[in-house]
């Protein structure tokens, strides 16, 4: 088994890495953390995280994070990009109310330490045991490195969904979300020496790698294995997600950038990677703040930080071996309530 911490911000295809995270038989979620990002609030992804942990009927401890970034965090907030409310509900009406929904009043309760703290603890306990897989913004781990800077080599291993380098941006041409949403964050862990792989938007949002994406086919797949509490809700939640990709985005599918993120960490060769890179991000500039960059080849402006060649990039994804087994974890039987 592989003990990790999941760390998510609760939107989209963080709630689907959650169901599959507790059910692969081969991930065992010690903690879920919550950080602001794409929910919109931390009490929002937070109570997400609680009610899809309850969806599994297992255990799992909710500690909530950072509801601010550490730095100056997203200075232009026009066209609305985490919800897309203003460009399209033209088209899909009421059916969009089901995108980021305001969370019922879970049942269970978040723990009472602090995310950060807790991260911090856990790897302090177990060091070299703990994997942690990031699906949001970076703001809890850059706090815990600001705080305990020793937990960068105690980690075994860390998972990041963040960046983009080959293909257009979702934010701007070349800045992707997680990353755009708290960039000093985000430069403190990518130059880190902890050792990381990098999922960026070229494996997860690219049509090169459609096989990856969620479509109807799969929902239909799940309906015809027979509907769990689980799959039901997926049923339910998630075409207005497929459409939305398809029509904004264009994509042949709702990509699968958490999940595919938290599928590395049972198995890492479902992606191919770039050997070891020193990858920073930009700070400054209307277009540019958020940019990752990695260092390959020579450069003539020295960088003092660029022997730190503690990041591989995911390149390609198995997307139809990737998909064939996110249904199979989905359609297996919901634990009984109160299963660890």
């Amino acid at each position: 088994m592989i003990d990790l911490i999941l760390d998510i911000d609760s939107v989209g295809d963080d709630i689907l890495a959650v169901l599959y995270a507790l059910q692969h038989e081969k991930l065992n979620v010690l903690g879920i953390t919550t950080v602001l990002g794409a929910s919109g609030c931390i009490e929002q992804a937070t109570k997400v995280a609680l009610n899809t942990v309850a969806l599994t009927g297992k255990k799992v401890p909710v500690y909530k994070g950072a509801g601010a970034p550490m730095g100056k965090g997203i200075l232009d907030t026009s066209g609305d990009p985490v919800n897309f409310d203003e460009t399209m509900r033209w088209k899909f009406g009421d059916r969009l109310d089901r995108f980021n929904e305001p969370a019922e009043e879970p049942e269970a309760k978040e723990e009472d330490l602090h995310a950060v703290d807790y991260i911090i603890q856990t790897v302090n306990e177990r060091p070299g045991e703990v994997v942690l897989v990031t699906t949001g913004s970076l703001t809890n781990i850059g706090l815990a490195l600001e705080k305990d800077p020793s937990i960068a080599k105690k980690i075994k291993k860390a998972y990041i969904l963040g960046g983009v380098f080959r293909i257009p941006g979702n934010i701007t041409p070349v800045v992707e979300y997680n990353i755009f949403a708290d960039p000093e964050a985000a430069k403190i862990v990518l130059n880190s020496d902890m050792d990381k792989i990098l999922v960026p938007l070229d494996v997860c949002e690219n049509n090169e790698f459609a096989d990856s994406m969620l479509t109807r086919d799969h929902l239909a797949d799940m309906q015809h294995a027979g509907l769990t509490k689980i799959t039901e809700y997926v049923v339910y939640k998630f075409p207005i997600y497929i459409d939305m990709w398809r029509e904004y985005f264009q994509l042949g599918g709702f990509p699968m950038d958490d999940v595919i993120t938290v599928a590395l960490a049972a198995d890492e060769s479902l992606c191919t990677y770039t050997d070891s890179v020193f990858v920073d991000v930009e700070l400054e500039g209307k277009l540019t703040r958020g940019q990752t960059i990695a260092y390959f080849g020579y450069q003539i402006l020295k960088n003092e930080c660029v022997s730190e060649k503690t990041t591989k990039i995911a390149r390609t994804v198995a997307g139809k071996r990737f998909m064939n087994d996110f249904v199979e974890k989905l359609i297996l039987p919901v634990a009984p309530v109160g299963e660890v």
